[in-house]
C-alpha cells in the first residue's frame, strides 16, 4: 500500500484548501458515519447465551473514537458517485509513508471486508470467562474495538477502504468540525473529476502546483469499467498496483489505455469495411428503406422480452 486516496464533494474545495501548504481533512465519530451497522461485527451470537453474556459484560460499549477513512485507489467508480458529487468532485492521493510519519499515533490500517465475525473473537471470548484472568479480559476488549475499527460486512469491498483512527492529539476544532491538516509533503496527486468544471480543474491544478503534487483529470473511456487518468502533459495513467503508472499501450486515436501492447482500442479497431457490412445488415435500416421502420416501433410489443438463446 504505496498511496491512499480520500474523495471529496465538490462543494468542499474550499474548505479542504483553507491552510497554505496543507489539506484539510474532516474527522468523525462512528455515529455519523453513512454504514448503520458500524461496529456491528463483533463476536459470533451463535455461541451461547454464557459466552455472550461474558462478551457483553467485559466488552460493554465500544469506545468512539475519531476516525477519517480513504480507499486504496482513486478510479472507484461507485466512489466518485457516492463520495464525489458523481464524478464533479475530486480526489485527493496521500503517500502513506509520509502521512504516517507526519501522525506516528495513528492506526492506519486496510479494512478487512468478511462475511461472518472472526473467530478469534470467540477465543478470547471463551479464555475470558474461563481463565477469569484480567488480562484475558484487555486481549478481548482490545481485539474487539480493533475488529469493530478495521473490519466490515463483505457487501462494502467495492470501497477498498483504509481507515485511520484515533486523531485526538492532532485534530482542531474548526466551527464544531474535528479537522486534521495535512502538511503538504504528504500529498502526492490531486485528480479532477471527469464532470468538474474548468474553473475547479483549473484551482485544482494549481492547488497541486502549490502542493507540489500531480495533476489528474479523471476521463470515463469506452474501453473499461473503471476511469482512467489524464496528467496535465495529456498523457493517459492507469492506476495499477498501489500507483498511478504508465499503462501497457496507448490507443493511437482516442488515447484511451490499453490493456495490452497494440495501437488500438476495440472501438477504434473497427474497419470501415465492418461499418458498411452492419450498416447493410441492419434490419432497422432496411425497414426505415421501406418506410416501415416507424410503424414497427409504434406497434412493437412494450412488455419485456427474455432473449432468445
Amino acid at each position: 500500500m504505496k498511496l491512499i486516496f480520500k474523495y471529496f464533494s465538490e462543494g468542499s474545495l474550499d474548505h479542504v484548501l483553507t491552510r497554505d501548504d496543507h489539506v484539510g481533512i474532516k474527522c468523525s465519530l462512528p455515529q455519523d458515519y453513512n454504514d448503520p451497522y458500524e461496529l456491528f461485527l463483533g463476536i459470533d451470537l451463535d455461541q451461547g447465551s454464557e459466552l455472550l453474556a461474558t462478551y457483553g459484560e467485559v466488552v460493554q460499549e465500544i469506545p468512539s473514537q475519531l476516525t477519517t477513512c480513504f480507499s486504496k485507489s482513486p478510479v472507484v467508480a461507485p466512489m466518485w458517485a457516492h463520495y464525489a458529487d458523481n464524478h464533479r468532485g475530486f480526489v485527493i492521493g496521500f503517500d502513506v509513508a509520509l502521512f504516517q510519519e507526519a501522525f506516528p499515533h495513528l492506526l492506519v490500517r486496510e479494512i478487512s471486508y468478511l462475511e461472518r465475525p472472526s473467530e478469534d473473537l470467540v477465543r478470547f471470548t471463551e479464555m475470558a470467562a474461563y481463565r477469569k484472568k484480567p488480562r484475558d479480559a484487555m486481549f478481548l476488549r482490545d481485539a474487539v474495538i480493533y475488529h469493530s475499527y478495521f473490519s466490515k460486512y463483505q457487501e462494502w469491498s467495492y470501497e477498498q477502504e483504509v481507515r485511520a483512527v484515533n486523531f485526538e492529539d492532532y485534530v482542531e476544532d474548526v466551527g464544531g468540525h474535528k479537522i486534521l491538516y495535512v502538511p503538504k509533503l504528504c500529498i502526492a496527486a490531486v485528480v479532477a473529476g471527469a464532470k468538474s468544471t474548468d474553473k475547479k480543474k483549473t484551482a485544482l491544478s494549481q492547488a497541486a502546483t502549490e502542493l507540489g503534487a500531480d495533476f489528474y483529470d479523471e476521463k470515463i473511456g469506452r474501453s473499461f469499467p473503471t476511469p482512467y487518468l489524464v496528467a496535465g502533459t495529456g498523457t493517459a495513467s492507469v492506476f495499477t498496483k498501489g500507483e498511478i503508472a504508465a499503462p501497457e499501450g496507448a490507443c493511437e486515436e482516442c488515447s484511451e489505455p490499453l490493456k495490452s501492447n497494440g495501437k488500438r482500442c476495440a472501438w477504434c479497431s473497427i474497419r470501415d469495411a465492418d461499418r458498411m457490412n452492419a450498416a447493410t445488415n441492419n434490419p432497422f435500416r432496411i425497414l426505415e428503406n421501406h418506410g416501415l421502420l416507424e410503424g414497427y416501433f409504434k406497434n412493437f410489443p412494450r412488455r419485456p422480452r427474455v432473449p432468445y438463446k
